[in-house]
């Protein structure tokens, strides 16, 4: 089924929010967008410090080092109040606050030589670490995001699966001063995490456990994923498609992904996914295809906007099962020149699409399907 639409003026009711990043050029890294409810955006940055207050200290070398879901809370780092301790440790002071927050209460977390802060949980109330270790490979802890926090143990990745790889799902990581960049390949699922490695493939790990290659029940390894935003997979193994919830899998028929890649968005509990094919010239409509992942059927939206022809995310709504949000751009001329970027929602139903908030300039912009709110 073909359905044309244009861009409406009048921006839709939306009560959530859209976590996306573009590349902050000058400096490099990215800075992290927060699409939200009203239209407008709110912006932090993973590399460039800035000063903020934790409590009665103001900290002038405060970086990003992670954040909830949809971006909802931010995990603050104040680099230059860490303390050096005599028995090799070191006290770090954190914050946990929304973007742009000016004060946050203070967190005091003591952590190992190595450890560093490169997450908050989902729900943002635990903040992530990681640690390499030697001979072990690299451990996850947890802490509650409390002024008096006692860690446990997340997730280990052995040292025998080799080098991480990467995973854009979610948003992982930042960099922190006086180390490298820190960034761990991690995405939150219904009952476990995911990581990849350096290979391609897929491994997971139950809480407390250590990560292992996702295998199918016909023995096949996974080498491609998708998450959706409470958690649920699509994964692809050299056998085909399998939905996997809460640690069961089922298989999809190949047929239903004829044409498809990974790089798409899978609906809140894996009903269905999507994908955009960005226009190669004006006249030509951008299109975002859906299957329906209980019967494989498509759906074809042509949505002709010739001033936004390319598709640079999408993310299903969370509290809107009817609703797709699509990250729209210009062509870029070159890498050196911003992009005009509009966020937009398509009414699944009816077709329709209806801008969020204006247009802005970016580089190299995209959403993180699995990051809505």
């Amino acid at each position: 089924m073909l359905v044309s639409s244009g861009v409406a003026q009048a921006s839709p009711v939306c009560d959530e929010h859209v976590f996306g990043v573009a590349e902050h050029y000058e400096v490099g890294g990215t800075t992290l967008r927060v699409y939200g409810t009203d239209g407008k955006v709110a912006v932090e940055d993973n590399r460039v410090p800035r000063t903020l207050r934790f409590g009665v200290s103001a900290s002038s070398a405060t970086m990003v080092s992670g954040a909830s879901r949809a971006g909802s809370r931010f995990l603050f780092d104040a680099v230059d109040l860490d303390v050096d301790n005599a028995d090799g440790t070191r006290t770090l002071t954190l914050g946990v606050g929304p973007a742009q927050a000016s004060f946050v209460i203070p967190l005091r977390l003591t952590v190992r030589q190595g450890e560093v802060p490169i997450d908050l949980t989902p729900s943002g109330t635990e903040i992530v670490t990681m640690q390499p270790v030697d001979g072990v490979g690299v451990v996850l802890r947890s802490y509650p995001a409390l002024p008096v926090s006692r860690g446990s143990v997340l997730a280990t990745y052995p040292a025998a699966l080799g080098g991480l790889g990467s995973l854009v799902m979610q948003y992982e990581g930042a960099l922190r001063f006086g180390a490298p960049d820190v960034a761990f390949p991690l995405a939150y699922g219904d009952d476990r995490l995911y990581s990849v490695t350096e290979s391609g493939t897929i491994v997971s790990a139950v809480r407390g456990g250590e990560f292992s290659p996702v295998q199918a029940p016909d023995g096949s390894i996974a080498d491609g994923m998708q998450l959706s935003a409470d958690g649920v997979a699509l994964v692809h193994t050299f056998a085909g498609y399998w939905l996997v919830k809460r640690g069961t899998f089922t298989q999809l028929p190949d047929a239903w992904f004829d044409g498809v890649s990974l790089s798409g968005a899978l609906s809140p509990g894996g009903r269905s996914f999507a994908f955009g094919v960005s226009a190669s010239k004006p006249t030509v409509p951008t299109q975002v295809i859906t299957v329906d992942l209980a019967s494989g059927a498509r759906r074809t939206y042509s949505l002709l906007d010739a001033t936004l022809p390319s598709v640079a995310g999408l993310a299903y709504s969370v509290r809107h099962p009817g609703r797709l949000y699509l990250l729209r751009n210009s062509h870029p001329i070159s890498i050196h020149q911003p992009v005009t970027t509009q966020l937009q929602a398509l009414d699944l139903a009816g077709g329709t699409v209806a801008a969020i908030g204006p247009a802005i300039p970016e580089y190299a912009p995209r959403l993180f399907p699995a990051d809505v709110g």
